[in-house]
């Protein structure tokens, strides 16, 4: 972390949730105000000047996806959206309107530390020692997440990770179907499904493209697959600083 605490507003109605979330952050080394709905927000934000927002979708006052293109639009702050919606659809709205990161609850409160770390780095406000990150795609959270060239993140779902994951021990060769079917066995499905390697592909490459427009350079051909260039960003992460 940084020597100076980042400033964090959690944007939060569930008042448990609020606090649970405001005292796990400040343990983790950051400063973090809670507020109830947006009005609460915009009526401090301009005094506070937050490095970071963690935000929920469902407010009382303002739903969250307004809440982040308006921060989008004004300001130049990272918002984390952090919501019990978990379809492709609410997570590329969430992106589309301005968010960083989309985590989906029950949020796992070391990637919650863990993504705004990076999103801090990205700020210039840690240094870790880590290479260059400005361009390339990254996998991390131990694959849960893909980082794009633009510094979007994608959340990702158990098949998701788990085909990038074997793409990404290949380090750029070519993977056949049938490699990518076996880690896809130990993905999420449920009982009976079967997910097909190239259908998944599809719809990942779908998936990305809606939002940031780059095309992954994910490649199809003859019953393999690869992505051609991938690197795991948690060889990079450094040890937490206490």
């Amino acid at each position: 972390m940084a020597e100076r605490p980042l400033r964090v507003a959690v944007v939060e109605d569930y008042g448990p949730m609020r606090a649970l979330l405001v005292r796990e952050l400040v343990a983790g080394g950051f400063r973090a105000v809670g507020y109830p709905d947006a009005a609460s927000l915009w009526r401090h934000f301009p005094d506070a000047a937050f490095d970071l927002v963690v935000l929920n979708i469902g407010l009382p006052d303002e739903d969250g996806f307004s809440v982040s293109r308006r921060l989008r639009r004004d300001t130049r702050v990272p918002v984390v959206m952090v919501s019990g919606y978990g379809s492709n659809e609410h997570q590329l709205l969430g992106l589309r309107e301005g968010a960083d990161a989309y985590l989906v609850k029950p949020v796992d409160i070391h990637v919650l530390l863990a993504t705004l770390e990076r999103l801090a780095r990205r700020l210039g406000l840690d240094d870790d020692g880590a290479p260059p990150r400005s361009a390339g795609w990254w996998l991390a959270e131990d694959g849960w997440l893909l980082r794009t060239p633009d510094n979007r993140e994608i959340a990702l779902n158990g098949h998701e990770r788990a085909l990038l994951s074997r793409l990404l021990a290949a380090a750029g060769a070519w993977v056949p179907d049938r490699d990518l079917s076996a880690a896809l066995a130990n993905g999420d499905a449920r009982p009976g499904e079967r997910p097909v390697p190239a259908r998944l592909l599809r719809r990942l490459r779908r998936k990305i493209a809606a939002f940031t427009g780059l095309p992954p350079p994910l490649e199809s051909r003859a019953g393999a697959h690869r992505f051609a260039s991938l690197i795991n960003e948690d060889a990079y992460r450094p040890r937490r600083r206490r």
